[in-house]
């Protein structure tokens, strides 16, 4: 099976420097995806809003209600799909991480709680008030984009922006298994999570991780539980579990190669490992989701 990762230039509509689209959500639907139930993956940053519809929204390998007024956020390299019982319609809009730094100077991606890291709740909840503005401004939005004038570049990214605020607002109140203790400790957590990422197959100790931040062990679990709620060693092996579910559905290597890829030279170590943290053997979870 091989899973698609779609690149942001797909979407490509008017010359927007391919790196931004808006678009109502049936619309998007009909004109790009024929098979919406067919996991696939993205290299840019999603924001779906759901006036109306019913149905199941698998992120990661995890399941969520979509009903009216529910919003949806998607890093990059996240597997999902879509399952509707009704007809949904709303907005969609994504950008590359390019698209955002040149745009906006003085706040960056990861210090959206939404985007922070991989554990951050992908899913939001807004009021009837909320919503009109959404609809508001997302309709705004698709005016510049369409007309795709000299400063067109510039309102949309300040309208983006206006509604990454709004719905900040809102998921710091309705969400409750993060609990942020200052920026500083954000920081420290955005580059332990950017060192994860780049390091989970070669280090698997907290030590590792901690050394090169320039700080205890304790410092940095106590960093982890702050702004994830997790330990330090929880967060490596939910990135490792991760991984190995992404290769387990999308790649047709034997789970001894997958293993072996990352980073496990011991295969029943490896077996045991990700029935701990999965609930289930690799072989079942790949006949489950495959």
């Amino acid at each position: 099976m091989n899973l698609p990762r779609l690149p942001i230039e797909k979407f490509d509509e008017n010359g927007l420097l391919q790196s931004f689209y808006v678009n109502r959500f049936s619309e998007h639907l009909k004109k790009y995806h024929s098979d919406i139930n067919h996991p696939h993956k993205h290299d840019f940053y999603l924001t779906v809003f759901f006036e109306k519809g019913k149905g199941r929204h698998e992120i990661d390998f995890n399941s969520y209600a979509i009903h009216p007024n529910s919003v949806f956020f998607l890093q990059p390299e996240q597997i999902h799909h879509w399952e509707f019982e009704e007809d949904a319609e709303g907005w969609i809009f994504f950008h590359s991480e390019d698209f955002y730094k040149l745009y906006v100077t003085h706040f960056e991606l990861y210090q959206w709680p939404f985007f922070q890291s991989r554990d951050s709740n992908p899913k939001l909840t807004v009021s009837e008030e909320t919503a009109s503005a959404l609809q508001q401004r997302f309709a705004e939005i698709m005016v510049e984009y369409k007309e795709n004038t000299k400063h067109s570049f510039l309102k949309i990214a300040s309208l983006s922006q206006l509604i990454y605020a709004d719905l900040a607002r809102v998921y710091a109140e309705e969400t409750t298994d993060l609990v942020q203790k200052n920026n500083l400790y954000q920081d420290h957590f955005h580059r332990f999570v950017k060192l994860l990422d780049e390091n989970y197959i070669q280090q698997k100790n907290a030590s590792f991780y901690a050394s090169e931040l320039a700080m205890t062990t304790k410092h940095l679990h106590r960093i982890c539980l702050s702004c994830a709620g997790k330990s330090t060693t929880q967060l490596i092996a939910e990135r490792l579990i991760l991984e190995t579910k992404r290769k387990l559905v999308s790649d047709s290597k034997s789970i001894q190669e997958i293993a072996d890829e990352l980073g496990f030279d011991n295969y029943p170590y490896f077996h045991l490992f990700f029935k701990k943290h999965a609930g289930e053997t690799p072989k079942q979870f790949r006949e489950k989701n495959t």
